[in-house]
């Protein structure tokens, strides 16, 4: 002990701490006696105050306890010596035991150096009762968890049980855009998905997972609809149409929806309608070609009927004067002129045939020179009125082309430059080869074209404002510009009003050596 007064009786110091204390204690010394038991000991333990008088061993404590039964069934003999010999070992002990009345004590032995032990006794009934009660809360709690938890997986089974049976892919996200359901469609659709989606990965990666290149977007880029795709075409091929919805906590639910079928059939009924298109054009083309036909006709066939009435007339002027050979000649420049127009009939029903943007043409070894010469001498013939200025001697001798149509070509050109021009003027006819092309100008002086109009003179129909009174369709410069241009050349105008036009063609010289041998082999 720390501090006694030595003064004060030990005994009385003794009871009144045992008296004074709210747990039960006795001391027991080494022989096994009781040599101090307080009332509260007593009490708890339901002893008779006078059980220790006469005889304090710690033994009699024990029989009465077997003898009551509060060591359960079995000899008292046996049941106290047990107990004895178990307190000679003098061990520490910590236990519970329940009286026959229901009340739990908490027994804990001490051994002391001196030989014996303390003992205490605490009634822990409240404490135990508590303890069940809280146990049993617990119990239940656990219970309501469990079954509240059952509850959570069954509905959760229900759920995706259900976005499972949806045939369309089903995503949802939380606020921050991390992914937090999806349905197995989905998970085909994005195979990389399930990985994704038990770390929460945000819809960006989804994307990425699929499409590499795709950009980081935040949640607000995802669902604004302008920025978003709204359909795409899937690496498997399959074309799917995403619906995106905001939720009410600020996630984002989407709905992928499998279009492939309806895009091929959206193709197919595409197909039909550009062919139909095609068709509708064709129709279109065909009756514009028709139309045009007339029109080219009416205008590339003046010229040669005029060549024939003029070869007729005069055959039927002078049909007893004419010498054969002139007779011949004249019949000649008809049967020359009905061949061209057949050649043009021709060349007309096959480009009507073939649907292209111009004819198609047929070269052969032609010697321009003659064919330039020719075509003036005709006009010649028709407008006699009118002087012709031919200077041809520096085209190239001969060129692959097409012969007939490029007749038809030079003649709309000279044709024009008479046609426009007054009696008496000049008509100017100069040819030359400058860097591989065959050159060809025609120069009138005639009534011009103003400036303004001279890029859309080539234009199928138009005519300039200055051929007002002056019979024409406006199509002989369009067919002119499609035959020069069939051959891979160009064709330029210069003109003023009231002082002429001057119109220049090139063409690349083709097959010249070829055309040479031939024609002199023919």
């Amino acid at each position: 002990m720390d501090f006694i007064r030595g003064d004060f009786n030990p005994t009385v110091l003794l009871e009144c701490l045992a008296s004074s204390i709210h747990q039960g204690i006795s001391v027991i010394d080494r022989d096994l006696n009781v040599i101090l038991m307080n009332q509260t000991a007593l009490e708890l333990l339901q002893l008779p105050d006078n059980l220790l008088s006469d005889d304090p061993r710690l033994e009699n404590v024990f029989r009465y306890n077997a003898e009551r039964g509060d060591y359960g069934p079995g000899e008292p003999d046996v049941l106290v010596r047990e107990r004895i010999d178990l307190a000679r070992l003098f061990l520490p002990h910590d236990f519970t035991r329940k009286r026959p009345d229901g009340a739990i004590l908490r027994i804990q032995g001490t051994p002391v150096q001196c030989g014996g032990f303390v003992t205490t006794y605490t009634d822990v009934t409240l404490e135990h009762e508590q303890e069940k009660a809280l146990k049993a809360a617990r119990d239940r709690l656990e219970s309501r968890l469990d079954e509240r938890s059952r509850e959570l997986g069954a509905n959760r089974d229900l759920l995706l049980n259900s976005i499972n049976a949806i045939k369309d892919g089903f995503a949802v996200t939380d606020s921050e855009g991390r992914v937090v359901l999806a349905n197995n469609r989905m998970f085909d659709i994005y195979p990389d998905l399930p990985a994704l989606l038990a770390r929460k990965a945000h819809v960006s990666e989804v994307f990425k997972s699929v499409f590499p290149d795709d950009p980081d977007r935040d949640l607000e880029d995802v669902a604004d609809c302008e920025s978003m795709w709204s359909e795409r075409r899937f690496p498997d091929g399959c074309w799917y149409r995403i619906t995106r919805t905001r939720t009410e906590d600020g996630g984002l639910l989407a709905v992928y929806s499998d279009i492939s079928s309806y895009k091929e059939q959206h193709a197919v009924l595409q197909s039909h309608t550009d062919e139909l298109v095609r068709h509708l054009r064709k129709e279109k083309e065909v009756n514009e070609m028709q139309r045009e036909f007339v029109s080219m006709a009416s205008h590339e066939f003046r010229t040669p009927l005029a060549i024939i009435d003029s070869n007729a007339q005069r055959i039927l002027r002078k049909a007893d004067r004419l010498k054969p050979e002139v007779l011949v000649e004249r019949l000649g420049n008809i049967r020359d002129s009905v061949e061209r127009m057949q050649y043009l009939i021709d060349r007309f029903l096959n480009f009507s045939q073939s649907q292209s943007v111009g004819m198609d043409i047929r070269r052969e070894p032609v010697s321009l020179q003659q064919l330039v010469l020719a075509v003036c001498k005709r006009q010649e013939g028709i407008a006699r009125d009118r002087s012709f200025l031919i200077d041809v001697e520096n085209l190239p001798e001969f060129m692959d082309l097409d012969k007939k149509l490029m007749e038809q070509g030079l003649s709309n050109l000279i044709s024009n430059a008479v046609k426009y021009s007054s009696e008496a003027s000049t008509i100017a006819v100069i040819g030359s080869e400058m860097d591989g092309k065959a050159v060809i100008s025609v120069r009138d002086e005639g009534v011009g074209i103003p400036r303004d109009e001279i890029p859309k003179i080539f234009n199928r129909y138009f005519r300039a404002s200055t051929s007002s009174g002056i019979a024409g369709t406006g199509i002989g410069l369009n067919l002119t510009k499609m035959i020069v241009q069939k051959h891979g050349g160009r064709i330029h105008v210069e003109s003023e009003v009231g002082k002429g036009t001057t119109i220049t063609l090139s063409m690349p010289v083709v097959g010249r050596r070829a055309g040479h041998a031939q024609a002199k082999a023919s």
